[in-house]
């Protein structure tokens, strides 16, 4: 037997429309569930009239209705309008309430590229790759040209995604377009990097070669490649490279492949580790 769920105002057929995320809610509950899972789309565009005259009119609502309309024309007070539908329910536990509103004001007091750009942040923070790319493709898009410095981070950060999913020579495109907008020599060696880990050594080598202002840089790059690599082989990572290499035959194809799926995890978590970011 299903369980019941205490809901607080009214269910309605006629639904409020949440644009940002082109989604129809029916119930307070709806909506806390909406501005959890999607919090990182949200922008005060949610601080609508027309929202609180729904919570009010059509789920019997005035009381929130009433803290909501005060804080209107006050997009500053975003985290903190949704805060007032999270907590009135009781709908949420805790811990979801506030990932929500941390993630919302991860945006506050920044202007408008920068709100956009935290968010996709956070996508590539929580590995949903494709979502930051095209965040990040679409603030790039919007920019206006002369803006060189965030469209130089945003470039980096492409590339940090795509070397994340081992996409090496389009990190590299992006990591160089991130250097020719800022001339910071972190770029330079993120691009530097990316461009050794998808061409073979002979190919690496001659491309430094025929780039003389790549040397101290490489040089660098080396260095920090020989330390990433130590730290792998005393890692848990490395010991399991071992104990892969005498599994293999002696084991089943699918234990095999849980252990290789393993190790992968481990290799990827400490190419980001390493990864200067």
């Amino acid at each position: 037997m299903s369980g019941l769920l205490l809901t607080t105002g009214k269910r309605t057929s006629d639904p409020y429309h949440i644009a940002v995320i082109d989604r129809n809610v029916y119930s307070v509950e709806e909506l806390c569930y909406s501005i959890a899972q999607s919090a990182q789309f949200l922008d005060d565009t949610i601080m609508d009239p027309a929202l609180v005259s729904w919570l009010s009119d059509k789920c019997g609502m005035p009381d929130l209705a009433r803290t909501l309309k005060g804080m209107l024309g006050s997009p500053e007070r975003l985290a903190d309008f949704a805060a007032a539908i999270l907590s009135c329910p009781d709908y949420l536990p805790g811990p979801v309430q506030e990932e929500a509103l941390r993630v919302l004001r991860a945006g506050e007091g920044l202007e408008k590229f920068e709100q956009k750009e935290a968010r996709a942040d956070y996508l590539m923070d929580s590995g949903h790759f494709y979502q930051a790319l095209n965040e990040y493709d679409r603030i790039l898009s919007e920019l206006p040209e002369p803006e060189r410095r965030m469209r130089a981070r945003i470039e980096h950060s492409r590339g940090v995604i795509y070397c994340r999913m081992f996409r090496f020579s389009m990190a590299a495109e992006s990591f160089h377009a991130a250097y020719d907008r800022s001339g910071d020599s972190g770029y330079y060696r993120d691009y530097l990097a990316a461009v050794r880990l998808y061409l073979p050594d002979a190919d690496y080598v001659a491309f430094v070669a025929g780039h003389p202002e790549a040397y101290d840089a490489s040089l660098e790059l080396e260095r920090r490649m020989d330390d990433a690599n130590l730290n792998y082989s005393h890692s848990g990572g490395g010991e399991q490279m071992v104990r892969l290499r005498r599994l293999r035959g002696s084991v089943t194809q699918e234990e095999f492949r849980g252990e290789l799926a393993s190790t992968v995890r481990e290799m990827r978590e400490n190419y980001r580790t390493n990864l200067s970011v």
